[in-house]
């Protein structure tokens, strides 16, 4: 049952936050995401690795806080947790490990402020608390909300 509700959260999601949903893609480490409003103080985030094999279909989830916000970029942070249900399947643990973000959305283009150039600096170690991580993400994302 945890593993159906697993795969069900991005598809679930942004039927709750209709025309409050933005995409990221994060090319240099094929990642995917959808989020809810990134313009509320408070937002969810849910990333999935493409360009894998499924056994290794990696996802996180992470709540945000923006700490700070002006018309041209948002600063946030927030915990996650990183997950694989295929683990379920081998007997291993869903739960990989646990992250914090920390990044800021540009909006470079006064025109289309729905696009944003998305920076983040992440922090990862695995469930055991044994290793860990500096991670960097750059990509591109569009937000679906209305301004």
């Amino acid at each position: 049952m945890k593993l159906k509700i697993l795969f069900l959260i991005p598809v679930i999601l942004p039927f709750f936050t209709i025309a409050q949903v933005a995409v990221t893609y994060i090319p240099f480490q094929s990642l995917l995401g959808v989020s809810t409003n990134t313009e509320n103080r408070l937002w969810l985030d849910y990333k999935l690795e493409t360009n894998t094999f499924f056994q290794n279909l990696n996802m996180e989830l992470s709540t945000k806080v923006n700490i700070r916000q002006s018309a041209i970029s948002n600063i946030y942070l927030g915990p996650g947790i990183a997950f694989n249900p295929i683990n379920k399947v081998s007997e291993l643990s869903v739960i990989n490990g646990y992250l914090i973000d920390v990044g800021i959305r540009i909006k470079p283009l006064v025109k289309l402020k729905n696009a944003q150039l998305v920076f983040e600096i992440s922090p990862y170690v695995n469930k055991a608390f044994t290793s860990g991580y500096l991670r960097t993400r750059l990509g591109i994302a569009w937000n679906f909300s209305k301004q």
